[in-house]
């Protein structure tokens, strides 16, 4: 215990007798030992609720985190479905209609698929707004 420095504090008697009570329990033959004592263990304690309160943290916000994926896989997984049903579903009319020739978007835009997508962003549109209202 060396590098010791002479300092003069005020303390309360409550405090003095506290540190006294310390200097009993433990075997220490000076005030300043207990002192010492009591100001490490504050100090590891003090450690150990810092350490306590970053893994709080990090477990809710990990728990958050696995929430927003989950419904990001969700609408994932299901626009993937969609698509996959629609795909089926445009090749067996394909099939059917016996077309040889595919017209596309570079080609020519069908008033329909205007209309379609114009419908699509508004429902996304919609369905972003509510999302919002929900959330807060």
């Amino acid at each position: 215990m060396a590098n010791r420095e002479r300092k003069i504090y005020m303390l309360s008697k409550k405090n003095l007798e506290y540190i006294e009570e310390v200097k009993e329990k433990n075997n220490l033959k000076y005030n300043s030992e207990a002192l010492d004592l009591i100001i490490r263990e504050h100090r590891q304690n003090s450690d150990i609720t810092t350490e306590a309160m970053i893994k709080l943290i990090a477990k809710e916000v990990s728990e958050q985190i696995k929430l927003d994926f989950k419904g990001i896989k969700k609408a994932s997984n299901d626009t993937d479905r969609n698509t996959q049903i629609l795909l089926e579903m445009i090749n067996g009319f394909f099939v059917i209609s016996e077309y040889g020739r595919l017209a596309t978007t570079e080609d020519v835009i069908a008033p329909a698929l205007t209309r379609a997508s114009e419908l699509v962003d508004k429902r996304k549109e919609a369905k972003i707004v509510k999302g919002f209202d929900r959330k807060y």
